[in-house]
């Protein structure tokens, strides 16, 4: 059940993402910084079940490296937010952010305790 909360704090996130980007690129600021709020607050709710995941089965180092990614991903994009807020944004700091991004999606899913629990 943790699972199903955690991957849908996932989703939320990169879809709150997706639309507070194109809030803040519209200058649309007042509700770009409401809905970047929520995104804070899920990735609350994301780490929170990340580590109750953690808690569920042995501690192993691709567990700790999966919970590396994650707070890396929430680093990243805080940073991204910042940089858009003050329109110095370098060109290449979003492609780091998607690569990262995908890195942690795909460890997240390919890693033990990723694809093998929903099923």
């Amino acid at each position: 059940m943790i699972v199903h909360y955690h991957l849908g704090s996932i989703t939320l996130i990169i879809f709150l993402f997706i639309i507070v980007n194109h809030l803040y690129t519209r200058q649309k600021k007042r509700t770009a910084v409401i809905l970047h709020q929520v995104l804070r607050f899920m990735y609350l709710f994301a780490a929170l079940t990340g580590l109750m995941l953690l808690g569920i089965l042995p501690v192993y180092l691709g567990g700790l490296f999966k919970a590396f990614l994650g707070l890396g991903s929430i680093g990243l994009i805080e940073i991204y937010f910042v940089h858009k807020l003050k329109n110095d944004a370098p060109k290449y700091l979003h492609v780091i952010l998607i690569v990262f991004l995908s890195i942690t999606v795909i460890m997240g899913l390919v890693l033990p305790q990723g694809i093998s629990i929903l099923f």
